[in-house]
């Protein structure tokens, strides 16, 4: 049997000739672009509207005294990149590793979120960088998302 392939007749396909293909993408690491570049925009006006409605951005202890523009890009786009590289690499070889690193990265963003009541001079900076932690929590947890699960075990399965 002739079918047409790449516009050529010669070739043939034939599923005894077809190599086993493995796919062993957890997700889409452009996810992860998508993820973090949308957390910094929604984390920048969080700051911004807190500011707008009173918010000191200062704190008595902890990492900075004040937050500014600057920190929120700093720490919300680097780390979601960086960690979410570290995890698509290890869920390659290990799947169920996307569930452990969401679960992981929303119990230290919960926790940080909470120490932040502690420190902040005023409640509404205490309000908003619990939210932006938040943001950022739920931005992880879809970044890391084992998205292409369901397609791999098609593959899998034939």
């Amino acid at each position: 049997m002739k079918e047409r392939g790449f516009g050529f007749s010669h070739q043939r396909r034939c599923p005894a000739m077809q190599a086993d293909v493995k796919f062993t993408m957890p997700f889409n690491f452009v996810q992860v672009l998508l993820a973090a570049f949308g957390a910094m925009a929604l984390s920048v006006l969080t700051f911004f509207i807190a500011e707008a409605a009173g918010a000191s951005m200062k704190f008595s202890d902890g990492m900075f005294r004040n937050i500014d523009f600057i920190h929120i890009i700093r720490f919300t786009v680097p780390p979601i990149v960086v960690l979410g590289f570290l995890t698509f690499l290890i869920a390659r070889g290990r799947p169920g590793f996307c569930r452990v690193a969401q679960v992981l990265g929303i119990a230290l963003l919960l926790l940080s979120a909470v120490t932040q009541l502690f420190f902040a001079e005023d409640a509404g900076s205490a309000v908003a960088v619990a939210i932006m932690h938040v943001i950022v929590g739920a931005s992880w947890y879809i970044a890391v998302n084992n998205s292409n699960k369901k397609a791999n075990e098609r593959a899998m399965a034939g």
